[in-house]
């Protein structure tokens, strides 16, 4: 069973927050202001990546926060629990 953890704070969208971020499996949630809009999950070594990806088609997301999983089957649970969990209208933005 996964349980939901802690996601990391909220970052702003730049190119200097997202080379923090372990490339890893993993789960990212990108926000327009204080409103969740998509939640994602990266595959092996693909989280900083997938939001390089998002940064270059910003789409007026203004931060995201991210959660590391052992791997890409966990990131997935996750994302559907946090999907469930946080709702965002649609996957998409």
């Amino acid at each position: 069973m996964i349980t939901i953890g802690r996601l990391t704070k909220k970052l702003r969208l730049t190119e200097k927050n997202i080379e923090k971020v372990p490339n890893q499996s993993g789960i990212y949630i990108l926000h327009r202001g204080t409103k969740s809009k998509y939640v994602g999950s990266a595959s092996a070594g693909r989280l900083q990546q997938r939001l390089k990806q998002q940064l270059n088609q910003k789409r007026d997301i203004t931060s995201f926060q991210y959660r590391p999983a052992s791997s890409e089957k966990e990131a997935r649970k996750l994302e559907q629990k946090y999907r469930d969990r946080l709702n965002p209208k649609q996957k998409r933005i």
